[in-house]
């Protein structure tokens, strides 16, 4: 070793053990302390995430206008440039864009620096999506800790070096490097920087450490800068103050990485799994929310919101953080995590229906017992889609052997197929109704279905008292009146149930939220067994009971229990198509239990959605996390896909998919070496306690169609019963589309670093496609290379490509 780089920081969690005001007092005192060190000391402080210095713009002015000098001397260093440091794996690529951007934007205004050195020391893995965006946004080295080392006492993931170049899943590169501790104890600085060269001597010629009091905030103490001066004039190695993008133009990293960097702390994939799903619609919500504001504002109908979507993007932001999206943290931490979410729903909720409203006027006025229904499409593709849409009608005096059921006619009077089915309200009056009908709404517009009314005799449906089984001549289910599962699942022909499919099952787990070390997620699985009386929340219900058929699907519904647990699962079987979808209502009542749906689904690789890209999971039984769907790649070259927008984590033993649903753990319980985790003789609350409600569907698809499949499962068209107004039309016929729907579309926006709007488009495929966009009159032809993100800009008089992926 010639060379060590010394990167004094302090981190600072927001929110963990404390609550976020907790967090903004910390990193008040660190800074001030920071900035009176370097009246002493010729030393460089690092600190990175804008929500730390957006508390100290707030409640510290002074103190921000010194940070600001420092700055400009080169004497603290805006490290990191990310908003905050994020969970990694679980956020969307947009997601993951918008903490790079903002943050850039940020630093960029208020101190004039643009970081070019990604810094995320303390999130639990790392996804290789990363890198693709990182390359688009300007940044070209990537500095984490975890997972651990070979330094670590509990190393976690061999790479080629510790210190190397990362690849993307689109062939995207970056420098990255690992650390070993990203701090050091008060007054042991020197200590853990010998520390670090001791372990690194004959690995490099040039090194790193970092170093600093953290975890809480603290940073360099006077006592500690003086025994770091000592060393470095000491040492017979240069040791320098140093910063992420002063090490990385030092170092040249040979090794290549492709892949992504877990796992650790695999309970984090689950830990909190009513945060988790909160979040991930918030994620979804905005992108739709800045999709029908962007469109209405192209047609010149609404005005687009830009202020409040920066507020609802700082709000995901926020909950992006690792201690938050990962549930490690304590219960009031989490409701701090449900505030940011209640208030960034609110907000989109107003501007969703400012939009709809907008893009629904001038039609014409509605006929003499019909119900006008205005349904947005959010796709820039048209596909064949179910519609769910609920409403009141004229109340009429039938109800228990006769009601009335809904029909549905398009703009050109052709009825469609419909099925009423249950609607949220339970009050006996022939009156409020739910709707699904299937439709090919246009894309990005208001389309207008017309329901009407007729009197049926009430569906009674007989008991369950042998297996229920579906044939449509594409796939065939068969649901065991015993088992209350789906016990054969056959898709033009082939069988893919190599068992019993979404077998709820119990597992004994430990209190620990993370799962500290350890790659799997419980032990010792029981099956939760079909009730032959359903008791408790279940009361008065059959084991199997049928609770829909119509046109467009069949309903059942089972019921299961085992000690203080009970679980519900629905199904819903398409009369068309290949798809099913599975419903799991929990009711979790035991400490220290994970819960998870199994299927026997045979030998495969398995892989997964990441961000931007998907690839091969573990097939060993270890915890693995994906996105929005998981499957199983057979011997013909077909998936078996789940989709799965509710829950992040699963394992795959070679042949059994496991689902992780939620985890009793115990709140920010983390494991000292020789003292007892919890401490005894009096009541510590437990994590997701109540109902727990999780969505699925099965499927099969070519590789191409995986998550063309996922979004049409969590990216569904918003409805409303609507009578027109004598409010005139405000549109000037602008549209938006596109070609190909194997492409996703991620947003559109209009844009912060550009004139005009902002389209994000995806290939998650490993093959290269092709896709056409027009927006008005303009087109513009696009090829995409593997797993490739685009970015397309519209100004108002040119369509074009961006090289880098501006918000």
């Amino acid at each position: 070793m010639k060379k060590l780089h010394m990167i004094c920081n302090a981190h600072i969690d927001p929110i963990w053990q404390w609550e976020w005001e907790e967090g903004a007092s910390a990193a008040l005192s660190t800074f001030q302390s920071a900035a009176n060190l370097a009246k002493e000391f010729n030393y460089i402080f690092c600190h990175n995430e804008v929500t730390l210095y957006k508390y100290t713009e707030k409640y510290a002015p002074a103190l921000f206008e010194e940070i600001k000098e420092l700055v400009k001397e080169g004497r603290w260093h805006i490290m990191g440039g990310w908003f905050l440091q994020p969970d990694c794996l679980m956020p969307c690529g947009e997601g993951i864009v918008r903490q790079i951007r903002e943050g850039e934007i940020y630093f960029g205004e208020k101190f004039g620096v643009k970081p070019t050195a990604a810094v995320n020391f303390d999130p639990f893995g790392h996804s290789r999506g990363i890198v693709q965006i990182m390359a688009k946004c300007g940044q070209n080295g990537y500095m984490f800790m975890r997972p651990y080392g070979k330094y670590m006492p509990y190393p976690q993931l061999k790479l080629p070096a510790e210190y190397f170049i990362w690849e993307g899943y689109d062939g995207s590169r970056v420098k990255a490097s690992r650390i070993t501790e990203y701090n050091s104890d008060l007054g042991k600085a020197a200590e853990k920087i010998k520390k670090d060269i001791e372990r690194q001597k004959g690995d490099a010629e040039i090194a790193l450490t970092c170093w600093g009091v953290g975890n809480h905030g603290g940073g360099p103490s006077r006592k500690d800068l003086a025994a770091v001066e000592k060393l470095m004039k000491e040492s017979d190695i240069k040791i320098v103050y140093s910063t992420p993008e002063t090490y990385f133009g030092e170092v040249k990293p040979t090794e290549v990485y492709a892949g992504s960097l877990v796992s650790c702390m695999a309970g984090c994939y689950t830990s909190m799994a009513e945060l988790k799903k909160k979040y991930r619609n918030l994620e979804r919500q905005l992108m739709f929310a800045e999709k029908i504001a962007s469109i209405a504002s192209l047609k010149g109908a609404y005005e687009y919101p830009a202020e409040l979507f920066k507020d609802v993007t700082e709000d995901m932001l926020n909950v992006q953080f690792h201690d938050i999206l990962p549930g490690d943290m304590i219960r009031a931490g989490e409701e701090n995590g449900f505030t940011y979410i209640n208030h960034g729903m609110h907000i989109l909720n107003n501007i969703r229906a400012d939009a709809f409203f907008a893009l629904s006027k001038g039609q014409p006025v509605a006929e003499a017992g019909t119900y006008p229904l205005m349904v947005f499409n959010p796709k820039t593709t048209a596909e064949k889609q179910i519609i769910e849409c609920e409403l009141s009608i004229i109340p009429t005096e039938n109800y228990l052997e006769k009601r009335s059921y809904i029909e549905v006619y398009d703009e050109n009077g052709n009825k469609l197929k419909a099925q009423t089915v249950k609607e949220a309200s339970n009050i006996s009056i022939d009156w409020r109704k739910k709707v699904l009908f299937e439709a090919t709404p246009a894309a990005m517009a208001i389309t207008r279905y017309t329901a009407k009314t007729v009197v049926l005799p009430v569906k009674k449906y007989e008991e369950v008292t042998k297996d229920i089984v579906f044939d449509n001549g594409e796939k065939r289910v068969v649901i065991g009146a015993e088992s209350g599962l789906i016990e054969s699942y056959v898709v033009h022909g082939k069988e893919y149930a190599k068992g019993s499919l979404f077998v709820p099952e119990m597992y004994d787990d430990t209190p620990d939220p993370w799962g500290m070390n350890e790659p799997y997620v419980g032990h010792n699985p029981a099956i939760i067994p079909l009730l032959k009386k359903p008791d408790g929340v279940f009361d008065g219900m059959k084991s199997v009971q049928i609770i829909e058929d119509g046109a467009i699907c069949l309903g059942v519904e089972a019921f299961f229990g085992l000690g203080l647990t009970r679980v519900r699962l629905g199904y819903k079987i398409y009369k068309d198509g290949t798809a099913v979808d599975i419903e799991a209502n929990v009711f979790p009542n035991e400490a220290s239990k994970a819960i998870k749906l199994s299927l026997g689904a045979g030998k495969g690789v398995y892989i997964g959605e990441q961000i931007f890209g998907k690839e091969e999971l573990f097939a060993d039984g270890r915890e693995c996390i994906a996105q929005n769907f998981v499957a199983l790649k057979k011997e013909r070259g077909e998936y078996l896909e789940i989709v799965t927008p509710d829950n992040f984590g699963s394992s795959y033993d070679g042949e059994k998919i496991s689902l992780t649903l939620l985890k009793t753990a115990t709140y920010c319980a983390h494991p000292v070496p020789n003292r007892p985790l919890l401490q005894e003789g009096r009541f510590i609350p437990k994590v997701d306690q109540g109902q727990r409600d999780f969505n699925f569907r099965i499927d099969t698809a070519e590789e191409n169609e995986l998550k063309a499949k996922a979004d049409l499962f969590t990216e569904k068209p918003y409805a409303l019963n609507v009578f027109p107004t004598i409010d005139e039309k405000e549109d000037n016929g602008f549209t938006v589309s596109r070609e190909n729907p194997d492409i996703s579309f991620v947003t559109l926006k209009k844009a912060r670093q550009a004139k005009g709007y902002v389209m994000r488009l995806q290939n998650c495929s490993e093959n290269a496609a092709r896709d056409r966009v027009t927006f008005g009159d303009k087109s513009i032809d696009l090829s995409f290379g593997k797993y490739e993100v685009k970015t397309v800009v519209y100004d108002g008089n040119k369509l074009y490509e961006s090289k880098e992926m501006i918000i």
